[in-house]
């Protein structure tokens, strides 16, 4: 299995809903979602990794949360 991670830039998701939303629809509407976490960076920037299986593939998609 291959992990290949991406970062969204054009809006940022308010919820976990939201941040899945997003990645399936920058992953083409195709997967199974396997998790999210939300991930805290040192400078205090929060974002949501959304991990879909598409493909034989695992992408991990960083959604910033909006504040």
């Amino acid at each position: 299995m291959t992990c290949i991670g991406t970062t969204a830039q054009a809006a940022d998701a308010q919820n976990r809903q939201q941040a899945i939303d997003m990645a399936m629809r920058q992953n083409g509407g195709q997967g199974k979602v396997l998790g999210v976490q939300t991930i805290r960076t040192e400078n205090g920037q929060t974002y949501f990794a959304v991990k879909i299986l598409s493909n034989g593939r695992v992408r991990v998609h960083r959604i910033r949360q909006s504040n």
